[in-house]
C-alpha cells in the first residue's frame, strides 16, 4: 500500500445527522457522498459543502427506531463475484456470495426501484436480474438484430 497517495482531504462539523456513519459512497455521476447511518442516508456535496438530501430508514420501517439497524452492501468484482454483507461486521468473511460469473462483471447497476439488478460481464454480456438474484434474462451487448420489426428465418 506504499503506492496510496493522499491528494485532498476535506472536513465538514456542518454535516450533522442522526447516528453514526456506518458507511459511504461515492456517486460517479455527480461526485456527491452518500453517507449511511442506522437511522437515514444523507447525500452531501463536498464541493460546496451542503446536504444534497436526506431519507430517513426508520420512518418506513426499513430499520427500527432504536438505533439497532444494520446497513448491508452489495457489491460486484472485477473478477466476477457478486456479494451481499453486513457493514456493522466489517468483515468480507460473513459475507454472503450470491453468484459468480467466470468471465469477470465489468459494472453492476440497480434500477431505481431496487427490484432489478444489471451485471454486464467480461464476455460482453448482459444479465437482467431479480432483486433475489434470480435470472431473467442474458443478452449480447453488440446485436445484428435489434427490435420488434426485425424478421425472424
Amino acid at each position: 500500500m506504499r503506492n496510496l497517495k493522499l491528494l485532498k482531504s476535506l472536513r465538514s462539523s456542518e454535516l450533522q445527522g442522526p447516528g453514526s456513519p456506518q458507511c459511504f459512497s461515492v456517486r460517479a455521476d455527480t461526485g456527491s457522498l452518500l453517507i449511511a447511518s442506522q437511522y437515514s442516508i444523507t447525500e452531501y456535496d463536498p464541493r460546496t459543502g451542503q446536504v444534497v438530501s436526506e431519507a430517513s430508514l426508520t420512518a418506513d420501517s426499513f430499520l427500527p427506531e432504536d438505533g439497532s439497524g444494520v446497513v448491508s452492501a452489495c457489491l460486484a468484482t472485477a473478477s466476477g463475484d457478486v456479494v451481499l454483507f453486513n457493514l456493522n461486521t466489517c468483515q468480507v468473511g460473513g459475507a454472503e456470495n450470491v453468484g459468480s460469473v467466470d468471465s469477470g462483471l465489468t459494472s453492476m447497476s440497480w434500477s431505481p426501484d431496487e427490484e432489478l439488478v444489471i451485471l454486464t460481464t467480461g464476455q460482453e454480456t448482459i444479465i437482467m436480474m431479480t432483486k433475489d438474484f434470480e435470472p431473467i434474462t442474458e443478452v449480447g451487448i453488440h446485436q445484428d438484430d435489434f427490435g420488434e420489426g426485425t424478421v425472424t428465418h
